[in-house]
């Protein structure tokens, strides 16, 4: 089990890669507790197979049942995975690295990708501003959805989350967790 105490013993563990690294199909982007004291590590898919640019993340204004948590981006995608959730439905249907479980990320999430990868401040060169896997200095959506008419977007600029309008074009990519303890 993780606990305060033993978390950092748990992060630095030999076994575990750091932030940035090549890992399960994509690169490490966070570590982030699960529960029942279980730990996952949050996997973001490579720039060119899984990220989608200019998508909504539904074509109505109605509210979506099961697309509300901040924290579950599975369950979230999951619930919006049809022709009417295209981000959504984007990230469900990619395989990437022999895995397709790909999803698209909660707004806390996001968050985290955006705390340990953010272009502008991220020590890890493959994601600094202009490199290959560099998250864009715009908006992505997140799964999280608030009200009938708006989903949560994280800015990969400054870390800002705000509610954007489901039917506008932002973009998308796709993470995927993997429970380690």
């Amino acid at each position: 089990m993780v606990t305060q105490s033993n978390l950092a013993q748990v992060l630095t563990a030999p076994a575990f890669p750091a932030i940035g690294e090549a890992f399960e199909g994509g690169f490490l982007a966070a570590y982030m507790p699960a529960p029942e004291g279980r730990l996952f590590a949050l996997i973001v898919a490579p720039k060119a197979e899984g990220q989608k640019e200019d998508v909504k993340w539904k074509t109505s204004y109605t509210k979506t049942k099961g697309a509300d948590s901040y924290v579950d981006g599975f369950a979230n995608s999951e619930a919006m995975n049809d022709d009417k959730h295209p981000a959504a439905q984007f990230c469900r249907s990619l395989r990437i690295g022999d895995h397709d479980d790909w999803y698209l990320p909660a707004s806390a999430e996001q968050a985290a990708i955006w705390a340990n990868l953010g272009p502008n401040h991220t020590p890890v060169a493959a994601f600094q501003n202009g490199a290959p896997e560099a998250y864009d200095s715009r908006w992505y959506w997140s799964s999280a959805e608030f009200g009938q008419d708006y989903a949560w977007l994280q800015h990969f600029d400054d870390g800002y989350q705000y509610g954007g309008v489901k039917s506008l074009d932002y973009r998308g990519r796709a993470v995927r967790k993997v429970i380690l303890i």
